[in-house]
């Protein structure tokens, strides 16, 4: 038996796959999860976090918290629906403390990213960094995508905004400046064309009453089907097989992200990105424990 893979998760509340994501990584066969950091870290999105992971039987994990600048609701009703209520928490650490005692407890543990880069930027400055990196953000144009694998909403652009790198766009360009083994950018212009369908969770329903994480998830696809962008982050750093990609250099113009071809810059530090996915249905299935 291949031993599990060490995972560190930064993850928001603001939108339902980060939590979705979080139920499969806690329970997934080939996965270890280690720690959890949430952005910006507010009491009620520990809770939140907390109380999924007791669902599931995972209080082990820790949790780190970043600096919120108010104390303003950051769980959806959503989420509420889909759980049940909760309690507000307090976290174990902070996030860089959390990650950090994850990285000298398996220093080959994977970062995954679905949120703003404040918590991994904070670990950054301490002078230590993950050495494999898979992150939820950042968008290939028609200069790396050929055009038989572009998405027609973003066919003819070079360049794009993408949320979860503009929440903080001078910790992303630090942090893709640094060089690394192993750093993966699931990019915009794949995750907006992966939607996770009723029909694709009865491919999975077969397999729920196996694993708590797994009817969790799909407890949450009764409630809204939607695209899932970090799940889809999750799933590639499980096996990243399942995607094409090309290695680049990523940039920033006038609040936009898009891609150089490292071929064209062989001294600057490179990433890998997303340029296709072939088979959805075969990621998905990834899921299955």
């Amino acid at each position: 038996m291949q031993p599990k893979l060490p995972f560190h998760f930064d993850m928001e509340t603001a939108d339902p796959d980060d939590s979705m994501t979080l139920a499969i990584l806690a329970t997934h066969p080939k996965v270890y999860l280690a720690s959890v950091s949430v952005h910006p870290g507010g009491t009620d999105q520990v809770g939140f976090v907390r109380h999924i992971l007791q669902i599931l039987d995972r209080e082990d994990v820790r949790i780190g918290a970043g600096t919120p600048k108010s104390s303003a609701s950051r769980v959806s009703a959503f989420h509420r629906e889909w759980v049940g209520s909760f309690e507000h928490s307090e976290a174990d650490d902070t996030a860089a403390n959390v990650m950090a005692e994850t990285l000298r407890q398996f220093p080959g543990c994977t970062l995954l990213t679905g949120a703003a880069l404040t918590n991994p930027y904070a670990l950054f400055e301490t002078g230590i960094f993950f050495d494999r990196w898979f992150c939820q953000g950042g968008f290939a144009g028609d200069n790396i995508v050929p055009k038989e694998y572009r998405l027609e909403k973003f066919d003819g652009k070079n360049t794009c905004a993408t949320f979860n790198l503009n929440g903080n766009p001078l910790a992303a360009e630090a942090l893709f400046s640094i060089p690394i083994s192993e750093r993966r950018m699931i990019s915009k212009n794949v995750c907006h064309g992966a939607i996770f369908t009723k029909a694709d969770a009865e491919l999975l329903i077969p397999f729920r009453n196996h694993n708590k994480g797994l009817d969790l998830f799909l407890d949450a696809i009764e409630l809204k089907e939607k695209a899932l962008h970090d799940t889809v982050a999750a799933l590639l750093a499980i096996d990243p097989s399942k995607a094409l990609w090309k290695e680049v250099i990523p940039y920033r113009k006038r609040g936009e992200w898009g891609c150089m071809d490292a071929k064209e810059y062989p001294e600057q530090p490179s990433s890998l990105i997303t340029m296709y996915i072939p088979d959805l249905t075969d990621l998905w299935m990834v899921i299955k424990p």
